[in-house]
C-alpha cells in the first residue's frame, strides 16, 4: 500500500499516518497506542510512503493531523483487509 501527500503548508495541513491497533480506536479516533508510520514530510515525492501489508486481518489507517479533526472528521481515515494470495 502506498501513501502520498503534499508536504505541509501549515500546521493544520500536516499529514500523518499511523496504524491504530483496532476497531474501536478507528472509530473513536484514539491514537494512545497508535503507531507513527509516517511524518508529514514522508508522503510526498513520487514514491510516497510504501506500508506492506503482510497479515490477513484489517489493519486501520487515519491522520492526526490538525489536532486529531482529520480523523475525527472521518476524512482522513481508513482500513484495509488484504486477501490471501492465491497461487
Amino acid at each position: 500500500m502506498v501513501f502520498k501527500y503534499n508536504p505541509p503548508r501549515d500546521k493544520a495541513s500536516a499529514y500523518t499516518v499511523y496504524l491504530l491497533p483496532n476497531l474501536w480506536s478507528y472509530i473513536t479516533c484514539d491514537f494512545g497506542k497508535a503507531k507513527l508510520l509516517a511524518n508529514p514530510k514522508q508522503g510526498g515525492g513520487e514514491s510516497g510512503f510504501v506500508v506492506e501489508l503482510n497479515q490477513w486481518r484489517p489493519y486501520y489507517f487515519a491522520s492526526n493531523g490538525d489536532n486529531g479533526n482529520h480523523c475525527d472528521d472521518g476524512l482522513m481515515k481508513f482500513f484495509a483487509v488484504p486477501w490471501p494470495r492465491v497461487s
